[in-house]
């Protein structure tokens, strides 16, 4: 019989001792296997841990601000597209080559 211990997530073969008094499940290895990487996703770094304990709350708080200030939040976008599409100006080479056709044409 395998046994994964879920709180030192390790497999043994049978019980560890002392661990007689704690509640067991008897699962697939299907599922054994998704709650083995879903115990390894939640054992990350800590900033990690703390951003998705906290993620929801943060989003709330932001959905909440953004339906409070739509005018500040429509303008800061407008700033920053304008400002991100001055940044996307043409090549010098291009400009250069679109002044000479013009002198061309004339």
């Amino acid at each position: 019989m395998l046994v994964y211990d879920m709180q030192a997530l390790a497999v043994h073969f049978s019980l560890p001792a002392g661990s007689e008094d704690r509640p067991r499940r008897v699962v697939s290895i299907a599922e054994l296997i998704g709650m083995i990487t879903q115990a390894q996703r939640q054992t990350g770094s800590k900033w990690r841990r703390y951003y998705l304990a906290h993620r929801e709350r943060e989003l709330a708080r932001q959905k909440a601000y953004r339906a409070t200030h739509r005018e500040e939040v429509r303008e800061y976008n407008r700033h920053y597209h304008r400002s991100r599409k001055q940044r996307r100006t043409a090549a010098p080479g291009q400009a250069v080559l679109v002044q000479e056709a013009a002198k061309c044409s004339m």
